[in-house]
């Protein structure tokens, strides 16, 4: 059975039910100040007001990105790939700004001169981030915008149900994918073919936000595929989960002339709880990026593979550092 409704059932049911919502609670945000204005003495920090604006950030600035969507869409234009990423672009960046502000995160970068300048080049680029807390996929994702990078993502066929990334995922060259069915590595690879001098292909190896849980899943796939030194290193790292290299080493393959790019960072809060409890606090998040050349890239699936894990050691070698 068919966890995700097809594009139809979701136009004509999901769709309308997601907008009308934020439509109402933007309608009634006045009452909603009033109410978080009372809570937030309990709770401290203004924390209820704080959330509030974030929600009402991201129900304006979505609801106002679906209907330009749709007026791109009846201008013949729904096929016109600047003007979705220059929508997609105003929609993370109002939102991270957003984010930023209210939850008074200040943002650093050392280190990253010749990431950086790869980013602003005219190369294509695949870019390699970890996974660190609440948020950081918006951080990564508005920092390739802001280079005027057009970014492909792989997502989980789950966040189609949203109208916004439904709309922006399949009129941009990016791929949903369902983790328990398909190939996966075979859509990166042919998302990852025919890149533009513009063009990156972002990927988060660890597959989401490091657990023990997780940890463990991911050591035993690698004995069970025999990448015995692999599972070792993982089990040395301290803060990152193992990469699981298919998608690295897919992308890759489907963009031989690309340089990579690896992004850690180090700051965002880890769960739910965490962010709560963080967010009245002011937060320094600090990044830093390193640039390696198509040319340094070694050839083979092997090489890849250990390549890919020597790495994840550094950057988790990086991470173990900032937490001091």
């Amino acid at each position: 059975m068919r966890f995700v409704p097809s594009p139809r059932v979701r136009l004509v049911t999901v769709t309308p039910l997601i907008l009308a919502l934020e439509i109402a609670l933007v309608a009634i945000s006045p009452l909603l100040t009033a109410i978080a204005a009372l809570l937030s003495p309990i709770f401290g920090g203004r924390r209820p007001l704080r959330a509030l604006a974030l929600v009402l950030a991201w129900a304006t600035s979505h609801v106002a990105a679906v209907a330009v969507c749709g007026g791109l869409w009846a201008t013949g234009r729904k096929h016109h790939l600047q003007a979705h990423y220059a929508v997609m672009r105003w929609f993370v960046g109002a939102l991270a700004r957003t984010a930023l502000r209210v939850a008074r995160v200040h943002v650093t970068m050392r280190g990253s001169e010749a990431a950086e300048a790869a980013l602003a080049g005219d190369r294509p680029v695949i870019v390699l981030s970890i996974h660190s807390g609440e948020g950081d996929s918006l951080l990564v994702l508005d920092h390739l915008l802001r280079h005027q990078r057009r970014p492909r993502i792989v997502m989980h066929e789950a966040l189609s149900l949203d109208p916004l990334i439904d709309v922006i995922g399949r009129r941009l060259p990016n791929r949903f994918v369902d983790p328990k069915g398909g190939d996966i590595e075979r859509e990166i690879e042919v998302m990852s073919r025919d890149l533009g001098a513009r063009d990156a292909v972002l990927i988060f190896p660890e597959g989401g936000n490091v657990t023990a849980e997780r940890r463990k899943r991911a050591i035993e796939r690698l004995l069970r595929r025999g990448h015995h030194r692999e599972a070792r290193t993982a089990e040395q790292m301290k803060h990152l989960g193992a990469p699981r290299p298919g998608g690295a080493l897919a992308a890759l393959a489907g963009a031989e002339r690309a340089d990579v790019v690896f992004f850690a960072h180090h700051g965002f809060p880890v769960g739910m709880g965490a962010a709560w409890n963080q967010l009245p606090q002011p937060t320094t998040v600090e990044i830093e990026l390193w640039h390696v050349p198509a040319s340094e890239i070694p050839v083979g699936q092997d090489a890849q593979i250990e390549w890919l894990f020597d790495w994840w050691r550094r950057l988790d070698a990086w991470v173990d550092e900032k937490r001091g």
